[in-house]
């Protein structure tokens, strides 16, 4: 904001005060009046306005230099109408009131998109729960009535079930913070929940597991770190293509940390793909070629392992398998627990 600029924007009024100025010492030249009164009324006349518009430059200039400063200062921008302090003038207090309803404005806008949310998370949290009832009540069928057919049915049973399981964890993604609770959890009994859940599909791929070092706690939620395992696991059976898969975890605890990583031996990612398989609704070229992909189940290990505190990574090279390394930090929640 310069001083020549803010009276470019008051060209007009300076006009304005010109054409009165230039009134009156004609009005001076026809009473015989001296060439010194006028050209003395002139100057007074324009110092005291550049005074007054220097003045109320200063002022303004200080005030909206104000404003800038507490914005850059400001993690919540729409904090600044408290940051603002009393009104000197009028302008200054219509300025600070049009920002107060601004701010109001947007609360109510966002708020209305929040219950809307909330509204429908509840919505699809209750119809999870109540689509559950059938699928218990088809697998029990399944099991008083065992033939092939029905052996078949209870598989794609079990894959509508993880994806409602997915459906309702999505759901309750953003809010992870209201629905978890962090304590050690035995790694390796963790591990063989999550192989035990996934038994068939193991099976019908012929898997060899292998398991070393799990003998070890880590600090995490035991319901979420299951579902994180899941879908690890539902990933190595679906890009599988070897006659038998091989699934190796193992614990390495470092001073900092400890990591649990899982390896398969299934068709591996592309390096153009691996930067992006954390992202939403991303399957790679094989992830579409098959079909099978929905983009989920990665997206939500890696949002749930950074609400969780984790660290989550992952190796691969095409044809060769694929690691996912779990990074459970030391003492970051064993302090709080």
């Amino acid at each position: 904001m310069r001083y020549r600029s803010y009276l470019r924007e008051r060209l007009g009024q300076l006009l304005f005060l010109t054409g009165v100025l230039a009134t009156v010492e004609i009005f001076l030249l026809t009473v015989d009046a001296s060439m010194g009164i006028g050209i003395y009324i002139g100057l007074c006349f324009y110092g005291v306005y550049f005074l007054m518009t220097w003045q109320e430059f200063r002022r303004k200039k200080i005030y909206f230099l104000n404003i800038e400063e507490s914005l850059d200062g400001l993690d919540k921008k729409y904090l600044l109408p408290e940051m603002l302090g009393q009104p000197s003038c009028q302008e200054e207090r219509l300025l600070k009131e049009a920002f107060q309803d601004l701010g109001k404005s947007m609360a109510d806008h966002v708020n209305g998109y929040k219950n809307a949310e909330n509204e429908y998370k509840e919505y699809i949290e209750l119809w999870i729960h109540e689509v559950k009832t059938p699928i218990a009540a088809g697998k029990l069928l399944i099991e008083n009535n065992r033939t092939e057919v029905t052996g078949e049915l209870e598989e794609e049973l079990e894959k509508i079930e993880g994806y409602t399981e997915q459906a309702l964890f999505y759901a309750r993604s953003a809010h992870v913070e209201k629905d978890y609770l962090i304590r050690p959890v035995d790694l390796k009994e963790l591990v063989m929940q999550a192989v035990k859940r996934n038994k068939k599909t193991l099976i019908g791929k012929k898997t060899r597991i292998h398991m070393e070092d799990l003998e070890t706690e880590v600090y995490s939620d035991e319901r979420w770190l299951l579902f994180i395992l899941n879908q690890i696991l539902s990933n190595s059976v679906k890009y599988s293509d070897k006659e038998a898969l091989d699934l190796t975890f193992k614990a390495a605890r470092e001073r900092e940390y400890t990591c649990l990583s899982i390896r398969d031996n299934g068709r591996g990612i592309r390096r153009k793909d691996l930067g992006r398989v954390f992202e939403k609704g991303f399957t790679g070229s094989k992830g579409r070629q098959s079909g099978q992909a929905t983009g989920l189940g990665l997206y939500l290990c890696d949002k749930l392992c950074h609400r969780l505190g984790h660290g989550i990574e992952i190796e691969s090279q095409e044809g060769e398998g694929c690691q996912v390394k779990l990074i459970f930090p030391k003492g970051s929640y064993a302090d709080v627990c």
